[in-house]
């Protein structure tokens, strides 16, 4: 029934959040904003400039030019960031496509950062890469998924999502996929809305729909 996977990117397939959290400490704090874990975590998936905007909305504040923010913030972290996959990320991965699935990468981060972050020849396993600044409308709605399931030839109803946040479990709901949340971010109670849920990233073999994949 399922034919291709598409995997978040922040926070399900690499360690990022962390960073990406001291990033918008690091470019929000002149505005006497002081951004917590809570602030960011759930609504991770959100298009930038729309999260950007959230943090001063949020304190009753006046966002500045969010795009210029967004800019800063993607320029600290890529001087700042420590990048790593999670445990078992680059396994599974290689695994499945050897079993020739269908991959691939459906993020609200910017193409330039991630170009510039991740090593080249494990983008180069991933059928395609869907990043925040090739569809209209960003995570909840469905648009990135689709355009994601549609790039590799499918319908999103073939497809499995792997997530880690809110936003992007109603995205791939939206889209009609099936949704597999990891609690690397958040605990359980924040992702009910997928259809099924791990604890760690390696624990996706043992899920039924991708050890079908992997066997077939």
């Amino acid at each position: 029934m399922y034919r291709g996977i598409l995997f978040d990117f922040d926070g399900t397939l690499a360690c990022t959040m962390e960073d990406n959290l001291e990033a918008w400490k690091a470019v929000t704090k002149k505005y006497g904003i002081d951004v917590k874990p809570d602030d960011y975590f759930p609504f991770e998936g959100l298009p930038m400039n729309e999260v950007a905007a959230r943090f001063f909305t949020v304190n009753g504040l006046t966002p500045p030019d969010v795009s210029e923010l967004v800019a800063l913030k993607d320029e600290w972290y890529l001087e700042h960031h420590r990048f790593s996959f999670y445990p078992g990320v680059e396994d599974l991965v290689d695994s499945l496509v050897q079993a020739t699935v269908p991959l691939g990468i459906v993020t609200a981060g910017l193409r330039d950062r991630l170009e510039r972050t991740v090593p080249g020849d494990f983008l180069a396993k991933f059928a395609t890469v869907v990043t925040g600044d090739m569809t209209h409308r960003g995570k909840p709605y469905p648009d990135p998924y689709v355009a994601g399931a549609n790039a590799m030839g499918l319908d999103p109803k073939e497809c499995i999502v792997v997530e880690n946040a809110p936003l992007g479990i109603q995205a791939a709901k939206s889209a009609q996929s099936y949704c597999i949340a990891v609690c690397t971010t958040l605990e359980r109670g924040y992702l009910i809305g997928a259809d099924d849920i791990v604890e760690r990233f390696e624990d996706l073999r043992r899920v039924p729909v991708i050890r079908g994949m992997l066997l077939s």
